[in-house]
């Protein structure tokens, strides 16, 4: 009686650790499509979540770590979690407090519009909208479009009489010819450096010295849908709507 009531405990204590052995093992075995581990672990990190989804400057959720498998994050949190998912196989990288953020895709923006409000709050000058605007049809190249935006306004400063802190806006649109539509009219503005593109700010402060000023491929100011060669007068009513006045038609050589 004595031996079985001592190797009974010892024979379930072995048939456990036989158990717990065989467990293990199998779990080893399984196939990678049943357990599959991160393919990489970024630690030691600041990676900028932008999980807060309100219009803010919030950031949202800084995370110290990350898991990332089939090119997805698979999970956010401290180096410790995310270090104990790590498999075999996969890559570690130690980032040592360097920032990580989202990718940033922007395939169509509109800078100009940030820069109207930086100018504005520099200057103290009234909203872009207040102010003469004209839309004009572009010549056969840059330096004889600009001469057309300078007789154009030439011919605003001397019939009327314009407050310094007035925008003076140009829409150029397409001649049919040389630039037959508004994206090659962008691409007579446009180039890798400033200094380089065809107009630039340097050629419109040449212009219009004294006002705020805007030129731009023809869409978006309140008159886009106006005829060109046509000055327009544009203030704001009590509620905020442009109010749009024609002052007059500007003749110019072909």
């Amino acid at each position: 009686m004595m031996r079985k009531l001592i190797l009974a405990p010892t024979l379930a204590v072995i048939l456990s650790f036989v158990t717990l052995v065989s467990s293990n093992a199998n779990a080893q075995a399984l196939p990678d499509i049943l357990v599959k581990y991160p393919d990489l672990i970024v630690h030691n990190a600041k990676i900028i979540t932008i999980d807060d989804t309100a219009y803010n400057s919030n950031p949202g959720t800084i995370a110290e770590a990350m898991a990332v498998r089939d090119g997805k994050i698979l999970k956010i949190g401290s180096s410790k979690d995310m270090l104990a998912l790590k498999g075999p196989n996969t890559k570690v990288m130690d980032l040592k407090g360097k920032t990580v953020i989202p990718g940033i895709v922007n395939n169509h923006h509109h800078p100009q519009g940030a820069m109207e409000d930086i100018a504005r709050h520099m200057f103290k000058l009234p909203g872009a909208l207040v102010g003469y605007y004209i839309n004009l049809v572009v010549a056969k190249n840059a330096e004889e479009t600009m001469a057309k935006v300078a007789k154009a306004v030439g011919a605003l400063q001397a019939r009327e009489k314009i407050d310094p802190s007035a925008w003076i806006g140009i829409e150029l649109f397409p001649n049919g010819e040389e630039f037959p539509d508004l994206g090659s009219v962008s691409f007579m503005m446009s180039a890798p450096k400033e200094g380089d593109a065809p107009i630039g700010t340097d050629e419109l402060s040449e212009v219009i010295p004294d006002n705020p000023a805007v030129l731009m491929s023809g869409g978006g100011i309140h008159i886009s849908n106006k005829a060109p060669g046509v000055w327009y007068h544009v203030t704001k009513a009590e509620n905020g709507d442009p109010v749009i006045e024609e002052l007059f038609t500007f003749e110019f050589e072909k």
